[in-house]
């Protein structure tokens, strides 16, 4: 097995293990039981149970390359923002709050970076911000830059409280409501289901 193969093998088996028993009842040794490896290979392959949940949450934004033809194909410059940001929600709701919170516990224990901004993603979002404004879809005329960054520090609030909520409430609804009211969309492109939150 190549040596990426036996990492990867890794880190899909220790997120199979602790979705089903959760990260704190899941130790090194049940990975490497259940990988079939010993402990010097998993340390080989990675320095701590937390570099798992780090190696993670890197491949999310990266994730959104394998989807760039969903972002390409909505229609206008405001789907493809909202399709940009629903993958990321995807990609955590998909590992469960447990796991997802666990990436706040490491980073508040030391800055692993893990919430830093991602230079590819925020160029994408802001060009789109850009491309919206320009066409009426975001009527919040202010600097793109400036609006991908109040948005971007309220989706890892939100991200927070879902975790803090044990998943108790659809993520990728409230990200949405949040969206069209910081970006001011215009009202046509505003979801159906906008009013129960009020």
């Amino acid at each position: 097995m190549s040596e990426r193969s036996t990492r990867e093998k890794i880190i899909d088996t220790a997120y199979d293990l602790f979705r089903r028993k959760g990260y704190d009842k899941t130790t090194i040794n049940d990975i490497c039981d259940a990988c079939g490896i010993t402990k010097t290979t998993f340390y080989y392959h990675l320095d701590s149970k937390e570099n798992l949940i780090a190696s993670y949450y890197k491949t999310v934004t990266q994730s959104l390359a394998s989807r760039i033809f969903d972002v390409l194909a909505q229609e206008n410059y405001w789907e493809q923002l909202v399709v940009c940001f629903e993958t990321i929600v995807e990609s955590s709701v998909k590992i469960g709050p447990d796991l997802d919170a666990q990436l706040f516990i490491m980073n508040l224990r030391k800055d692993e970076g893990t919430f830093d901004m991602n230079d590819d993603l925020t160029k994408m979002a802001v060009l789109l911000i850009e491309r919206a404004q320009k066409v009426g879809q975001i009527r919040n005329q202010s600097p793109p830059e400036q609006l991908y960054y109040a948005f971007a520090h309220a989706f890892i609030g939100y991200e927070l409280k879902w975790c803090i909520k044990k998943g108790g409430f659809d993520r990728k609804k409230h990200l949405r409501m949040s969206m069209e009211n910081i970006f001011d969309v215009d009202t046509s492109l505003r979801s159906a289901w906008q009013d129960e939150y009020y």
